[in-house]
């Protein structure tokens, strides 16, 4: 079970690695899938070849193996539950619903059906997760408990080294090999500062930053660098747009955080969730976007600052916090989660 995430040429050597270990236990057929997504996301490598079967959400055969403590009817794909031994091929990045990848959202999301998806992603109406936390997190902890059910899969997580690379990798039960990846992850990529900044200025990068529904996402990781009521600057580019139209739909129709989570409690959509989140931020911080969606759309639709370019956006974060503010840059905003190092 491969996460398109993991750079290609990685995919292609551990595949070929683990092809080979199984040889030697004879082992004679392997079956390789990619995990399917929701969104419009693109991976950051096409395919290992035309051999994979890449889960689609929406359609396939899947099958009911049990419900969480949290009401989650676990639908898994068929195929995938009836292989002998199961791998899976992930990477730990941040991710504002779950707190990191690279654990059991190779399952939940990645092999399960829409309806499951959208169980999981609705306990964010319980409370918006704290960034790059894992322990208190109730998306997390209902897809470990998906896992469970699913029996244990052997796990080949990676550490990206922020450059396109790897710098660190763990192998083992899947659960396990979570537990220790994170931790590496915050070594590499939480660096500590020694105080909060007036403004914070994000990139999305260019897999993230292709449209709105996914960039906002990045804005979890500038919130340990931000002073509360501080502006964040997204900058992403949004050269595909908005990205999802349940997304739009709620965040054109609910202006206020506290009607939106009134309405997802009767009636819960995939893409409110994205919507909640923003307006969770909108209510603790000033939010600029630099983009090129129209103004309309990023001021009218989502209550975001819009702006052209970084510096005019930094510019006008100055006149709003003052001449004096601190400015803090992540040119790697979706990997990097800084935090203020205790007194």
């Amino acid at each position: 079970m491969i996460d398109p995430i993991v750079p290609l040429h990685v995919q292609q050597r551990a595949i070929e690695m683990i092809k080979t270990q199984l040889g030697t236990h004879g082992v004679t057929e392997v079956k390789l899938f990619s995990r399917g997504r929701t969104s419009n996301v693109e991976s950051r490598s096409s395919s290992v070849d035309h051999g994979v079967k890449n889960i689609d959400p929406k359609g396939g055969a899947f099958a009911e193996i049990g419900k969480t403590s949290q009401g989650t009817s676990v639908l898994l794909e068929s195929e995938l539950l009836a292989c002998d031994v199961k791998i899976s091929l992930s990477m730990v990045t941040p991710h504002f619903a779950s707190g990191f990848t690279g654990g059991p959202d190779i399952l939940l999301p990645g092999a399960s059906s829409l309806d499951t998806i959208a169980k999981n992603r609705s306990l964010m109406v319980k409370g918006v997760p704290h960034p790059g936390e894992t322990g208190e997190n109730l998306v997390l902890s209902d897809s470990f408990e998906a896992y469970k059910m699913a029996g244990v899969f052997y796990s080949l997580t990676f550490v990206p080294d922020g450059w396109g690379g790897i710098n660190s990798v763990f192998s083992g039960e899947l659960k396990a090999v979570f537990q220790e990846a994170v931790p590496r992850y915050l070594q590499v990529h939480a660096p500590r500062i020694d105080r909060k900044s007036d403004v914070v200025v994000v990139a999305a990068g260019k897999l993230l930053g292709m449209d709105l529904y996914h960039g906002v996402r990045v804005l979890s990781n500038a919130f340990g660098a931000v002073k509360k009521g501080g502006t964040i600057i997204l900058v992403a580019e949004c050269s595909k747009g908005i990205g999802d139209r349940g997304f739009l739909e709620f965040s054109r129709r609910f202006s206020e955080k506290k009607e939106l989570v009134s309405e997802l409690r009767h009636k819960f959509k995939l893409g409110s969730h994205v919507s909640l989140f923003l307006q969770d931020a909108l209510e603790k911080h000033r939010i600029q976007l630099v983009s090129v969606l129209p103004d309309l759309y990023a001021r009218d639709s989502f209550k975001l600052k819009p702006s052209r370019t970084a510096s005019s956006a930094v510019q006008q974060s100055i006149r709003a916090e003052g001449k004096e503010a601190k400015i803090l840059i992540l040119t790697r905003g979706d990997l990097t989660l800084p935090s203020v190092t205790p007194a």
